[in-house]
Order: C-alpha cells, then sequence, then structure tokens
C-alpha cells in the first residue's frame, strides 16, 4: 500500500472513532456504561472474527506463545471504550475526542523518545515539546467554547431530547421503506 492511501485510511479511521465515540455514548446512557462498552467489542469481535475467517494470514493459536505483555491491548481497548462511554454524554463527543488525541500524542512521543516496543528512538525536542503546548491549547480552547461544559447553557437541550432527532430518523426510515409509485 502507498503511504498516500494509508494517510488517508487512518484519516477516516479518526473520523470513525469521533462517530464511534458518540454511538457509544448513546448506547451507554440507554443501556449502561459497561453493558454499552460489553455491547461495542461483541459486535467488534464478530465483525473481526468475520474479517480474519476470510482475510486472515496469520496464527491465531500464537496468542498463548507472545509475551504476555502484548496482549495488554485488549485490556487498554477496554479501558478505552468505558471512558469514553462515561464521558460522552457529560462532556460531549468533541471534547471527548481532542482530550484522546491530546493523550495519544503526548503518550506517543514519550514512546518515540525512548523507543519503546522496538522503535528507533526520536528525541524529545523544542518543535515536539511546541507542539505538546498547542495541543493543551487547543483543548482548553475547545473545552472553554463547548455549551455543555461551562454553567451558561445549562437551560439548553440537546437535539434529540426534543424529540427532533428520534422523528427525523424515524421519517427517514419510513420514507426508504415506502414503496415508490
Amino acid at each position: 500500500m502507498n503511504h498516500l492511501f494509508l494517510l488517508l485510511l487512518v484519516l477516516v479511521s479518526g473520523m470513525g472513532v469521533s462517530v464511534q465515540s458518540g454511538v457509544n455514548g448513546e448506547l451507554g446512557k440507554r443501556i449502561g456504561t459497561i453493558e454499552g462498552a460489553f455491547t461495542s467489542f461483541l459486535i467488534g469481535l464478530i465483525a473481526l472474527t468475520l474479517i480474519m475467517l476470510f482475510t486472515g494470514k496469520g496464527n491465531i493459536t500464537d496468542i498463548f506463545v507472545v509475551p504476555k505483555w502484548m496482549l495488554l491491548g485488549g485490556i487498554l481497548g477496554a479501558f478505552f471504550v468505558v471512558c469514553n462511554v462515561l464521558a460522552v454524554p457529560k462532556l460531549g463527543v468533541g471534547i471527548t475526542v481532542i482530550s484522546v488525541i491530546v493523550g495519544q500524542i503526548i503518550m506517543s512521543l514519550v514512546i518515540d523518545h525512548f523507543g519503546w516496543f522496538g522503535r528507533m528512538p526520536v528525541p524529545f525536542n523544542w518543535q515536539r515539546a511546541l507542539g505538546a503546548v498547542l495541543l493543551f491549547a487547543a483543548l482548553f480552547l475547545i473545552f472553554r467554547s463547548t455549551p455543555s461544559t461551562n454553567s451558561t447553557a445549562s437551560n439548553q437541550k440537546p437535539l434529540k431530547e426534543n424529540h427532533q432527532y428520534e422523528q427525523s430518523v424515524a421519517t427517514a426510515t419510513i420514507e426508504e421503506s415506502t414503496p415508490s409509485k
């Protein structure tokens, strides 16, 4: 795969993370935080099982012989989803996702600096430090400008609480299922 395609692919997957956070947050509000996270992982397990069965080229039984720290990804993924299910209803998708991105980039800088996970070290320098400061500035500005995080907008109702959202989804569903003449 060429680099441009991979760059576009990860940009689209990043957009998917924002949608996933919103969907999981709503699911968690309706069925419970842990239950929402479980459902998300269960559906992901089914999807990945199908993908693995049809396109997988590795050997799944090797999970029993790899170093145990390599299996932490599942625990960290569960922690991530539970935190998102908890945060999105209270903070909103924007604040939650930018907080995740800031956390990811800060930790990535640490991993790069020390060369963890068999990577070549990339020393921390002033450009990376400035980038980190700008990330925190972006988080601060977005947090300050989000109505749900300040008291002046406490009387605002989300679109779905006004039932407009659910009515528009229901109307669209009915229109799609009604045969045209």
